[in-house]
């Protein structure tokens, strides 16, 4: 199916002002792209994130933040590249923009062309925000909330005042932390708005993190890939703080504040060149124990990658004694309990396979009002929202706003982007025990971020590997999920048992169910020997080589990243699977 191309004509904007005149007259809820052919399903989307955010479609102000300080690195590092643009995008009648990871104003440039004067006049400055839910639809705020590339002509702007416009909008990566950092826009009248303009903007944009990228001096690339290193090395929360810089995993967004940087960056400083172990107390209210490993710099400056472990959670280690080896999964239901009945939406990531699911509705069931059927739980997964997301709103909208219900969000991360701002609504309204579920991935768009960040409380589901302890009952209780009704369920041998709490299990309870279901089959009888189960637990796993598949999965993996420049999100899409499991196959590979 070919892309729909923007509006060029004035006939074109007149059906797409129509278009937007009935959009706007309608429930946002009911709003549906395929209702709208004359309009491109993209800008439809944000006109109905637009007026979920509130805007005012006429409204002709602009929102300034009269705190702002525009004094950013990228600011300062593009301000070269921005004086250049000045002169090329005088022939296309343009000015231009730079705005940081919030969308807010850092510098503008306008072209030497006859309406120059009349954007003079507009009292453009820095801390003036492009973002969709303040500005509503434009070239900028919608490549700030999509993550992509945009250009939006005339009418198909939301605010009326913009109409005489074409806008445009590119987002910015910092090369060496991937992470976003900016938008950069060039706007024109519409009828000057021609198909080279959004290339040279990209092009434009391409140049600013080239040069982002070489204003890094070494100690900071230095102090980045040991940052990446130990993320991929260790299952705690890890942060890098430099005198500059702080950066965090995803697992340390829940434990380190703002109020945290400056005692941690002292850590760094006290340490020196000498590793060291401490304990503190972060503004969450969490004691942590903090493994400090310094990074060299040069001229006197410091850096170090500081290891977070909660006080209580195990290390990764084996422990002796089954009360300590229990606390993760312990502490975790607990944490759950508490959470749920204060009716406090909670988020649970951890590992595919570790059964979050299992561990909410287990929770929302017990929980349950008295009177309640065990079923009464209203499930929804968010990766089924893409087959008919207004439909799937209007359930989990009815859902919460029901009183008497219990929610449980499956995969809330992997919702459609036009959702995303509504669900992140009704979950800081929720009233009702909500629970929702999310596999740990270290790459997420901003519209997955905003709904994680949208829960208050966050807790991770121990992998199975760190749940030896209750290994065994799990077994029998696995065992009994897959015997016959009524049949007496098998049990392992001693030898069995040993044998599969010898594996990592990077599969969690899908892979033990799995082989536990194929042992079942292979039986006749009540137990369960070495024997029965498959053939690469009868041996160590240490001298378990790859295997001629997982040999070729390596290789086509390793082939789509080279075509993709290293980049994961790339290469999964090219392979037709999550980043998630990009991730952990490369994190498997790594072991062997």
């Amino acid at each position: 199916m070919t892309a729909h191309p923007p509006p060029r004509t004035t006939a074109e904007w007149d059906r797409v002002r129509e278009a937007k005149r009935r959009v706007l007259t309608s429930d946002p809820f009911s709003v549906d792209p395929a209702d709208h052919p004359d309009v491109r399903p993209q800008i439809v989307a944000s006109w109905r994130r637009s007026m979920l955010a509130g805007v005012d479609p006429e409204a002709r102000h602009y929102e300034i933040d009269e705190s702002f300080q525009p004094g950013t690195r990228l600011g300062a590092v593009a301000q070269p590249i921005m004086n250049r643009l000045q002169g090329e995008i005088s022939d296309l009648s343009c000015w231009g923009f730079l705005a940081d990871r919030a969308c807010r104003l850092l510098t503008v440039v306008v072209g030497d062309f006859p309406q120059a004067a009349r954007v003079h006049r507009q009292n453009l400055r820095p801390g003036m925000c492009f973002a969709e839910e303040v500005m509503g639809t434009n070239g900028m705020g919608c490549a700030h909330e999509t993550q992509r590339a945009f250009l939006i002509s005339g009418a198909e702007h939301f605010r009326s005042d913009a109409e005489i416009l074409t806008t445009t909008g590119v987002i910015i990566r910092d090369p060496l932390t991937k992470r976003y950092v900016g938008t950069l826009g060039a706007h024109c009248l519409r009828e000057y708005g021609t198909t080279a303009l959004l290339p040279l903007v990209v092009e434009i944009g391409r140049s600013i993190e080239a040069q982002l990228l070489e204003s890094r001096s070494d100690g900071e690339r230095e102090f980045f890939d040991a940052f990446t290193a130990a993320r991929r090395r260790n299952r705690a929360p890890v942060v890098g703080v430099s005198r500059q810089l702080c950066v965090v995993s995803t697992r340390a967004r829940a434990l380190v504040h703002e109020a945290d940087e400056e005692m941690l960056r002292l850590l760094a400083k006290e340490a020196g060149s000498r590793s060291g172990t401490v304990r503190r107390n972060l503004s969450s209210g969490v004691t942590v124990t903090i493994r400090v490993h310094p990074v060299p710099q040069p001229n006197g400056e410091f850096a170090a990658i500081l290891v977070l472990q909660p006080v209580g959670e195990r290390t990764g280690g084996r422990r002796g004694g089954s009360r300590a080896s229990e606390e993760p999964l312990a502490d975790f239901r607990a944490a759950m309990r508490r959470a749920i009945g204060q009716r406090r939406p909670t988020l649970l990531t951890g590992e595919r396979g570790c059964g979050k699911r299992h561990e909410a509705q287990a929770l929302l069931r017990a929980t349950a009002h008295p009177g309640a059927h065990p079923d009464d739980v209203v499930e929804l997964d968010g990766a089924h929202a893409r087959l008919d997301p207004n439909g799937w709103l209007r359930r989990l909208t009815a859902a919460m706003r029901a009183g008497d219900a219990s929610v449980l969000l499956a995969h809330v991360t992997d919702l459609p982007t036009e959702l995303a701002s509504p669900v992140v609504s009704l979950v800081r309204d929720s009233r009702v025990p909500l629970i929702a579920t999310a596999d740990d991935d270290e790459a997420q768009d901003r519209a997955a971020l905003l709904v994680r960040e949208s829960f208050p409380v966050l807790l991770t589901v121990p992998p199975l590997r760190d749940r030896r302890e209750e290994f065994a009952t799990l077994c029998a209780s696995l065992l009994a999920q897959v015997s016959e009704p009524g049949e007496e369920p098998p049990t392992l041998t001693r030898r069995a048992l040993a044998a599969l709490l010898a594996s990592d299990w990077p599969g969690n309870l899908r892979q033990l169910s799995q082989v536990l279901s194929s042992a079942r089959v292979r039986v006749a009888g009540p137990v369960i020997d070495l024997a029965d189960l498959p053939s690469h637990y009868h041996r160590h796993q240490q001298a378990h080589p790859l295997d001629e598949v997982r040999n070729a999965e390596r290789r086509v993996l390793l082939a789509a990243l080279r075509e993709a420049g290293g980049d994961r999100a790339a290469a999964a899409r090219k392979l037709g699977i999550s980043r998630a499991t990009v991730y952990r196959k490369l994190k498997r590979y790594e072991s062997h």
